[in-house]
């Protein structure tokens, strides 16, 4: 059972670390997280936006973990940002966490999120199969 990235070569190239699809193949696991915001577990958040995403991938990866995934699975990200000028940020961070073969992908600017703090928010699916615990 394998989960199969794609980039249709009849189309134009992704525009940054990401697939133009992913195929998932009948029988695999699914686990979708909600949103995750740049929130310490001690309820601090960092004012910059790249700080923000590494606690969001930071804090992705122990949920993944506990539902027996890993940023392997990661079949779909959409991304939700307050400032374009922020993207460079949250890209790098990004890019310290997910690797190849990239997850298909949106990103989205926004007027705002859940609070002011907030510079960014991530949601994802993984897909696959669990690891054994």
């Amino acid at each position: 059972m394998t989960v199969r990235f794609f980039n249709c070569d009849t189309v134009a190239a992704p525009f940054g670390n990401y697939s133009h699809a992913v195929i998932v193949p009948p029988g695999a696991s699914t686990v979708h997280l909600a949103g995750q915001v740049g929130v310490r577990a001690d309820g601090s958040i960092p004012h910059d936006a790249g700080e923000q995403t590494r606690i969001i991938f930071e804090n992705m990866s122990k949920v993944l973990e506990q539902a027996r995934f890993t940023f392997a699975n990661i079949i779909k990200m959409n991304y939700f940002v307050v400032d374009e000028a922020d993207l460079t940020a949250i890209r790098a961070a990004r890019d310290s966490f997910i690797q190849p073969p990239y997850p298909a992908a949106s990103l989205v600017l926004v007027k705002a999120l859940g609070r002011s703090e907030w510079r960014v928010e991530i949601e994802c699916i993984a897909a696959g199969v669990e690891q054994p615990q």
